[in-house]
């Protein structure tokens, strides 16, 4: 030992001094180890204090504290609790088992209005885009740039569209999402009604110009079946292939522009071909009259709102249809339904921002997003491989020109206005009264502008 060396040095015994300078002893040992460096270990502890760090390094990681978000979905149509469980649940549990996430279902009482007022507002919200002016009301939406950046996160492997539709909802560059799926617009047929008047099956993209005689061709009453060649839907979702939504940003009504104007003159040649009014004033044939009585032709849905009930009704018996690309006009053509994106946010009441951002990044992770497109959801990933991955857990799917759907893209559209869901409900109104001949196409589109005007005015004033 240093300590009695040095004794010994000095001609003492070490072993008969060690109990009278063991007072003396200690404190010399102290400072003989701090002078000589007590050898490699002590070395390597002192100064920078890296030695220290290593060996804190060593420690197992405390483990994160458990957290418990909540998420509800407003208003998206088609996403289920098996949805919840499928994307979020799942993926989230594999990465982040310290994470529990408790799904509040929509309901009387537990709607997202409720839940803010009563001081329960979840951490995260499910919802589409069409819902931005309703959230950024509310001022609930937190912005997610310094979690974008603080995640390094590539923004440049989603839809670009549908994130600049994000940023649109900011005033100073918010992104106050990443888009979890879109929502495309499709043309579904009936092969059998083809087949049974002997015509060739729709093109995998076509114009409504040529749509229309077409279904001139088809329309017909036979065995009491009254067949329908072309069921258009609404004027406010074709007017959005054109750019046009049914509100402006400025919060005026469109009824009275060019494109609303061309849109009601296609619908009014539809409604003047024999037979496409029947019984009881029915112009609208939906969903029921492609799927069900399986007696109109040719048929535009939404691809989220129609792949649950196309699976439905292949366990029925019908699987006699195939894909076409959405329609629209000859100057047109490619150009899809307005931007539809569906995708969760994160309340800016919440108090595991962080948390919520890691479950929002797992929902949308290439993983999770190939799951996504296996069941029936487009992603936002525009991606070939996760594309060509599209329905292939729809059996209803097999077989079917499933690609078509990709051949439009999302048209580009205004900020959504908080007046727009009533003034779509009203223009639709003047298209039946103009299709059951109540009203002549100027004075419906006329009415509808008038009435718009009138609720945006009303709303404002409250």
């Amino acid at each position: 030992m240093v300590v009695c060396k040095s004794i010994q040095s000095y001609g003492g015994d070490c072993m008969k001094m060690k109990q009278g300078l063991s007072m003396l002893a200690l404190p010399l040992l102290v400072m003989t180890m701090a002078a000589c460096g007590g050898g490699k270990e002590a070395q390597e502890t002192q100064g920078d204090g890296k030695g220290q760090k290593a060996e804190e390094a060593k420690q197992p990681a405390k483990p994160p504290e458990p957290v418990t978000l909540t998420i509800t979905n407003h208003k998206s149509v088609g996403f289920t609790e098996k949805d919840f469980q499928t994307y979020f649940v799942e993926p989230v549990k594999k990465k982040y088992p310290h994470i529990t996430l408790e799904y509040i279902k929509p309901g009387d009482g537990s709607q997202l209005e409720d839940l803010i007022l009563a001081n329960k507002t979840p951490d995260l919200i499910f919802a589409s885009n069409g819902y931005f002016a309703l959230l950024k009301q509310l001022d609930i939406m937190q912005d997610l740039n310094e979690y974008v950046k603080k995640y390094k996160v590539d923004l440049s492997m989603y839809d670009q569209p549908i994130l600049e539709r994000i940023r649109q909802a900011g005033d100073k560059g918010e992104l106050y999402s990443i888009p979890f799926s879109l929502n495309y617009g499709v043309m579904l047929y009936n092969k059998d009604i083809f087949d049974k008047v002997g015509i060739p099956y729709p093109k995998d993209l076509m114009s409504f110009e040529e749509i229309l005689p077409v279904a001139k061709k088809i329309n017909r009453v036979e065995n009491g079946m009254q067949y329908i060649g072309f069921e258009p839907q609404h004027a406010d979702t074709i007017a959005g292939q054109l750019g046009i939504p049914a509100i402006g940003s400025n919060d005026q009504p469109n009824f009275n522009s060019p494109e609303y104007k061309r849109v009601f003159e296609f619908l009014k040649q539809v409604y003047e071909i024999p037979g496409q009014i029947g019984p009881n004033g029915k112009h609208n044939w939906g969903r029921n009259g492609f799927l069900k009585d399986q007696n109109v032709a040719m048929f535009l849905e939404w691809t989220n709102d129609v792949a649950a009930p196309l699976e439905e009704a292949m366990k029925a018996g019908f699987t006699s249809w195939d894909i076409s690309a959405l329609p629209n006009f000859q100057d047109k053509l490619g150009n899809g339904r307005t931007v539809d994106s569906h995708m969760t946010f994160i309340s800016k009441t919440s108090k595991y921002k962080d948390e919520a951002f890691q479950v929002l990044l797992e929902s949308v992770s290439r993983e999770t997003q190939m799951n996504v497109s296996a069941n029936a959801r487009i992603s936002s990933i525009p991606d070939k491989a996760i594309q060509n991955n599209y329905a292939k857990n729809f059996e209803s799917y097999k077989g079917k020109k499933v690609q078509n759907i990709f051949l439009t893209k999302q048209t580009p559209s205004q900020k959504s206005s908080i007046y727009g869901s009533k003034a779509s409900s009203i223009v639709r109104d003047e298209q039946k009264n103009m299709a059951l001949g109540l009203k002549d196409m100027n004075t419906a589109l006329s009415d509808a502008q008038e009435k718009a005007l009138k609720n945006v005015q009303e709303e404002k004033a409250k």
